[in-house]
């Protein structure tokens, strides 16, 4: 892509922000909202220590969020691996009680197979 046609895109993406923004100002709960959100700026901007301490405790909620998360995924996981390593002991218990109660259909048809052959 050409500079220029870089300039243009961002031009463009600029043009669409402004127009955008303008449009979601017509109503009127979100202009009360954004003058909120102005002035909470506006005061933190104000107090350093309030900006500090704030921007802290974000990220330390984004750090326990991130470390919820990551003991949820290993918790799946091990679960999926010893389910992984269950599956076949269920299939040879299922066999195993399926021969037990319907000895016809739970045999192993080649065994018959080459007992008829004898």
């Amino acid at each position: 892509m050409s500079s220029v046609g870089k300039a243009k895109f961002f031009i463009g993406m600029a043009v669409g922000a402004v127009v955008g923004g303008g449009l979601t100002l017509t109503d009127r709960q979100t202009r009360e909202e954004m003058k909120e959100w102005g002035k909470y700026l506006a005061d933190l901007a104000k107090d350093p220590d309030q900006l500090k301490s704030t921007t802290m405790e974000l990220v330390n909620r984004a750090k326990s969020t991130a470390e919820q998360v990551n003991e949820d995924v290993n918790f799946i996981r091990e679960k999926v691996d010893s389910l992984k390593e269950l599956t076949p002991e269920v299939k040879s218990l299922v066999s195993e009680t399926k021969g037990t109660f319907l000895p016809d259909q739970g045999q192993d048809t080649s065994v018959t197979n080459e007992s008829a052959t004898r």
